[in-house]
């Protein structure tokens, strides 16, 4: 059994705990996270589990001291991505599962991955839907020509790029198994909005190109219909995406033919939960890494730090008036250089964080 830990024990860190246990190739060693009530309902939600250990600590850093952990998952804001996935790498991880957003920015992100690298420490960015049946599906009958090839890709988000979009931005990079080449985007932000600590758009149009041919239009906080998932526009038929299910039609007779593929963890119907599936299958696929039974993991951070790179490159669009060529050069945040440039002035004053109201999910 692999010894985990997690940093940050909020409904993501509970996600990754439940992820590890549900695995059954982990035990759940130690917690941390300043908030003894939060720690409370982790060991009350966990505690009967037979490889839920859970020793509980208030200070990450001394969780990492004293605890010899083959993996730590980083689910804490987002500022606290880099530091903390760093810390553990350097105190021994043989990996580490960051969440999303890689990083505060892409000189952090190139930060972690050059640690991570000096110390040999696996880095996973949790971009867990990529274990989804339905979106692997999805990717095998767009390879294997089941809609030709892919001319456009519409996707439809919500609450800031760096949050909801990044995933739907390295879906797009999955499904496709493609390269973005070019980023054009445009931003509105009128309000001081702030998601985990960081600034956010109010709304944005993303426009992103592809080495094959196909381009993506994602829109953000434009539609109430926003969801995970997206349309892909063939030459000979459509594929409708969502985590749960794909609808196809090309051109054979019957119209639509639906497909709800089961998971190795959940089957698709009234008790779906996708989060059960991504996080247990991450895992799973990550204890083969640490084993030595594979040497790729699907959520490797080259990947994450690309979804980070093109949601960056929206900002920088923005700012510049221009078509953005990738890659980016690693640098700072540049929504905050449109806010601080004045490029987009607040209009309506009261700095709020979308993520102090109650969430859970």
């Amino acid at each position: 059994m692999l010894k985990a830990g997690i940093i940050g024990c909020g409904s993501i860190g509970r996600r990754h705990a439940k992820g590890y246990l549900d695995a059954g190739r982990y035990e759940l060693a130690a917690i941390a996270d300043p908030r003894a009530e939060v720690l409370d309902e982790l060991d009350e939600r966990f505690g009967a589990r037979p490889s839920y250990t859970g020793r509980r600590y208030s200070d990450a850093a001394d969780m990492l001291d004293a605890e010899d952990l083959d993996v730590v998952s980083v689910c804490v804001w987002h500022g606290g991505h880099a530091p903390w996935t760093m810390e553990a790498a350097r105190r021994g991880a043989a990996a580490v599962v960051c969440e999303k957003p890689m990083a505060a920015s892409l000189a952090e992100a190139k930060q972690m991955l050059d640690v991570c690298g000096e110390q040999n420490t696996k880095l996973i960015i949790s971009h867990q839907r990529r274990f989804l049946p339905a979106y692997n599906l999805a990717k095998r009958m767009i390879a294997d020509g089941a809609i030709g090839g892919v001319q456009l890709v519409r996707c439809f988000s919500d609450d800031g790029l760096l949050n909801w979009a990044s995933h739907l931005v390295d879906m797009i990079r999955y499904v496709l198994d493609d390269e973005c080449e070019w980023v054009m985007g445009s931003v509105e932000r009128t309000t001081d909005r702030y998601e985990r600590g960081l600034r956010v758009e109010d709304r944005a149009v993303c426009t992103l190109g592809f080495k094959g041919g196909a381009t993506a239009l994602l829109l953000s906080g434009l539609d109430p219909g926003y969801h995970q998932g997206g349309v892909f526009y063939g030459g000979e038929g459509i594929i409708d995406l969502t985590p749960e299910r794909l609808r196809l039609l090309d051109g054979s007779a019957g119209g639509w033919k639906e497909y709800a593929p089961d998971g190795a963890f959940s089957s698709p119907g009234p008790e779906w939960n996708e989060y059960v599936e991504g996080f247990a299958a991450q895992a799973v696929e990550l204890a083969d890494c640490v084993d030595g039974k594979t040497d790729t993991h699907r959520g490797e951070a080259t990947h994450g730090y690309k979804a980070l790179e093109i949601c960056m490159a929206v900002y920088e669009s923005a700012l510049r008036h221009r078509r953005i060529e990738l890659p980016l050069p690693p640098s700072g945040h540049p929504l905050d250089e449109l806010v601080e440039s004045g490029h987009v002035p607040v209009l309506e004053p009261g700095r709020y964080d979308i993520r102090a109201r109650p969430f859970e999910g």
